[in-house]
């Protein structure tokens, strides 16, 4: 397989400063789900990965802080301690801790996933260590996580999946219910579809996205343009017919697998696939089966599915389904970066921070930035 299996990993807690033998503590149960990958982002190397604690205890475990090191020279890639630590390692039950608190409370039977972002030098092998207090307060505990391999492969490139420009490239790490932090657990598996993934929204120069009536679809700007498909690929999968609302406002929820509304999936091959989503109603052009070839139109970008505005959804992941498939990481081959925003609340309204043109190769765009296409 090209892509690694998840790592199910056994520790030992260590009762620090403590010497001789030592009653027992519990610990986590710990995995990582899908090893890290590099992909080349914003001109440095960078890798996105999780780390699940799973609290089998009958009391409280409550984390300190954790340290991610290079396993092989010891150096610190990166700290997570009080507001970080509270920002990056979520329970997924329970109630919270406290804002000051400088500590995350796992609960009996409940899990907590830390969200991993490393950028600059990856190191071949990531270490971790777990600093936590289990029933005594003053008894703290470490547990020494075995070392995780970095996953080698390079990711796929893709040609843009527009044309134009400007396109916003709306994607964060750190909000709550962005694509990086949605967890869905289908077949018994808990995965990320969207760790990687990136909402393309058009704009104008004053960084409008409307050209008249903000709740109508087709007065957006960007509605219908064709959709590109990003290589010689074949067409593994197709759903056209659901409806759009005619009013942003007042798009309905859907029901689990239909948020993606429209969509084609293209077999990029070696188990990789590359998903175009919320397209147009009636615009999909090709079938299930055909052979496109890069840049070919294979759709219409529109305001199908669980959406707050039209746009296009583009994810890479590692099966032929929407939801029940690991993300993987993806570069797009050129592009020119012309700006960002700091606060994507601003989109719409006002324009974005201007960077200059700087022209790009080979790079996941970062979060936020507005680009243009050849």
């Amino acid at each position: 397989m090209r892509y690694l299996r998840p790592l199910i990993l056994c520790a030992a807690p260590v009762l620090l400063g403590a010497a001789g033998s030592e009653p027992l503590s519990e610990s986590f149960d710990v995995s990582v789900p899908q090893a890290p990958q590099i992909v080349a982002t914003n001109g440095e190397k960078a890798v996105r990965y999780e780390i699940h604690l799973t609290n089998f205890a009958a009391t409280p475990l409550a984390v300190r802080g954790i340290l991610v090191t290079d396993a092989d020279t010891g150096k610190t890639l990166r700290s997570f301690s009080r507001r970080p630590l509270q920002a990056n390692l979520i329970p997924l039950t329970g109630a919270k801790d406290d804002p000051g608190a400088a500590r995350v409370t796992i609960q009996p039977g409940a899990r907590a996933v830390l969200y991993v972002e490393l950028t600059g030098p990856v190191p071949r092998r990531i270490g971790h260590t777990v600093d936590y207090i289990a029933a005594c307060e003053t008894c703290p505990l470490r547990l020494e996580i075995p070392t995780i391999m970095v996953n080698q492969t390079a990711p796929v490139t893709l040609a843009p999946p527009l044309a134009a420009g400007p396109w916003a490239a709306v994607q964060s790490p750190d909000w709550p219910r962005g694509h990086r932090r949605v967890v869905y657990t289908l077949d018994g598996k808990a995965r990320i579809p969207g760790r990687y993934a990136i909402d393309w929204v058009g704009l104008d120069d004053a960084g409008r996205t409307s050209r008249g009536d903000p709740d109508r679809p087709a007065e957006t700007i960007g509605y219908d343009a064709p959709v590109l498909a990003g290589a010689d690929a074949r067409v593994a999968a197709v759903r056209d017919g659901m409806v759009e609302s005619a009013s942003i406002a007042r798009n309905p929820d859907h029901v689990l697998g239909d948020g993606s509304g429209n969509y084609v999936a293209l077999d990029l091959g070696q188990g990789r696939y590359a998903f175009y989503e919320h397209l147009r109603p009636g615009s999909i052009a090709v079938k299930v089966g055909q052979r496109v070839r890069r840049g070919q139109a294979i759709g219409a970008l529109g305001f199908s599915g669980d959406t707050t505005g039209p746009h296009l959804h583009l994810h890479v992941a590692d099966s032929l389904d929407p939801l029940k498939a690991e993300g993987i990481p993806f570069v797009i081959d050129a592009y020119t970066e012309i700006g960002r925003y700091d606060d994507i609340g601003a989109l719409g309204s006002k324009p974005w921070q201007s960077t200059g043109p700087t022209r790009k190769s080979r790079e996941w765009p970062a979060s936020n930035v507005v680009v243009h296409f050849r």
